[in-house]
């Protein structure tokens, strides 16, 4: 005896040979999900998708909240989501259990205020120095350079 078979989405119990809906065949692609369905809910995941693609990619920098239009948030902290820290605060929030990293734009971030903020070289102290040496900085030589950095740094909020 043949087991009766219902679709979890439509509800249709039986599908005879042959039968066609908007000129497309009908069949069981599962026990309990026939193609009509499967076809709607894959289009379904294809958008949903794309829009979490959107969000995820979506630049955070202070000009382009500023500039408006749609973002992912994190409330009540009233941050503004992206990337890995998007990927994170989804996953935290259906119960995946991932590890804690900064993503790649923080510690790119941290890299480069460490470079502009720490000597590159100390001088120790000789005649007519400081007792303690001087710190030789990524400004000295670069100060231009080291001007955009902080832009950066403080676009980024480290």
């Amino acid at each position: 005896m043949a087991t009766e078979r219902k679709c979890r989405e439509c509800g249709i119990g039986k599908i005879e040979p042959g039968t066609e809906i908007d000129g497309e065949r009908l069949w069981w692609v599962e026990n309990d999900l026939c193609t009509r369905c499967h076809d709607y809910l894959q289009e379904r995941l294809e958008k949903d998708a794309s829009r979490y693609r959107h969000l995820r990619n979506r630049q955070t920098r202070a000009t382009d909240i500023a500039a408006g239009g749609v973002f992912a948030g994190l409330i009540p902290d009233n941050k503004v989501l992206g990337g890995e820290d998007l990927d994170r605060a989804i996953d935290a929030e259906i119960g995946q259990d991932i590890p804690q990293v900064e993503p790649l734009e923080r510690r790119l971030a941290k890299c480069l205020a460490d470079c502009v903020d720490n000597p590159l070289l100390r001088l120790n102290g000789s005649v007519g120095m400081e007792p303690e040496g001087i710190d030789v900085l990524f400004g000295h030589f670069q100060p231009e350079l080291s001007e955009r950095a902080a832009a950066l740094l403080e676009e980024a909020g480290v």
